[in-house]
């Protein structure tokens, strides 16, 4: 009886917890949306590829229906491949090319190899572009485990020629109204969190990627610099505004500035004159001074043409 009641008592403390603290669902992370897609992923591999009699055959992984690509999420292939094959073939798959002489880190004897192409959707929520840049195509996965360690059992791969190949050119022109710029367009390494972790150089062709090891790529350009919206009237008509009233203001203070100097220039003409006539009149001869009926007038010491009396002047 009490072991019956356990389980009862167990719901009915999560139903008292969600009471009073409402249980609402998250929306998962990146992190959780990256490892749901592999974990499923690998058990569909590790299901279909156990009795596999022909290794190197390509098979498509059909996976849950939330996840498949007609959901909008992942289309998955893989392949079981020995390590000396894939030493001395490499592997061809859809959009994908590993060359000769590339071995598995750590090593292991048998591989399976999956290969991903996410829906532009899934990589939209999965995925962060790098800053400036927008994701061209939809990310592809490229991943590798060890077959006789089981689906957990991830390596990576280490090429020694040639680096292994991810092509874009099919999702690209798939992009209806995209204008791809290959100059402006860069390979992208995202992290299992799906954020970016290195960028570099296309390749030669424009729409493939050159990569190291395993993981996601992309494939980014740089988006165009969008110049500021213009001022709204109601600025425009302020600045104009402002600009009349500075340029009057500055005018009237100049007109201002003008005046006053003519003003300052005409007075000192004027008393530079009166000076040089004083000046003039204290280096001649002075004249005496006289008081005629109360004015004073100028008056010379000596007369120089003495008078002299004619002969028929009265004499007195």
């Amino acid at each position: 009886m009490a072991k019956a009641s356990l389980p009862l008592l167990v719901h009915a403390v999560v139903l008292a917890a969600c009471f009073f603290h409402p249980c609402t669902a998250q929306p998962q992370s990146r992190t959780e949306n990256i490892s749901t897609i592999e974990a499923a992923v690998r058990a569909r591999a590790s299901e279909l590829l156990r009795d596999t009699a022909n290794t190197s055959q390509l098979v498509d992984l059909p996976l849950p229906t939330n996840l498949s690509a007609g959901a909008g999420v992942v289309r998955a292939w893989a392949l079981r491949v020995r390590s000396n094959a894939l030493w001395a073939d490499g592997v061809n798959a859809t959009g994908f090319a590993i060359p000769p002489r590339v071995v598995p880190v750590p090593f292991a004897r048998r591989l399976t190899i999956v290969f991903e192409r996410f829906v532009r959707n899934s990589t939209t929520a999965a995925f962060a572009a790098p800053r400036r840049y927008a994701l061209a195509a939809p990310v592809a996965g490229l991943l590798a485990y060890d077959a006789s360690a089981g689906p957990d059992a991830r390596v990576s791969l280490r090429a020694f020629g040639a680096p292994v190949r991810v092509e874009f050119k099919d999702d690209l022109s798939a992009e209806k109204g995209f204008m791809f710029n290959a100059t402006t367009a860069r390979c992208v390494t995202f992290a299992a969190s799906g954020e970016v972790v290195a960028m570099h150089a296309v390749a030669a062709s424009g729409s493939a990627c050159p990569v190291t090891g395993t993981g996601h790529f992309g494939i980014a350009v740089r988006l165009p610099e969008t110049p500021p919206p213009p001022p709204p009237a109601s600025a425009v008509r302020a600045r104009w505004w402002a600009w009349t009233v500075g340029v009057g203001a500055g005018g009237v203070l100049g007109a201002s500035v003008l005046a006053l100097s003519v003003a300052g220039a005409v007075s000192w003409s004027r008393r530079r004159r009166r000076e040089e006539m004083e000046r003039r009149a204290m280096a001649g001869e002075e004249l005496g001074r006289m008081t005629v009926r109360g004015s004073r007038m100028p008056s010379a010491k000596v007369v120089r043409t003495r008078p002299e009396l004619e002969e028929r002047s009265p004499q007195w």
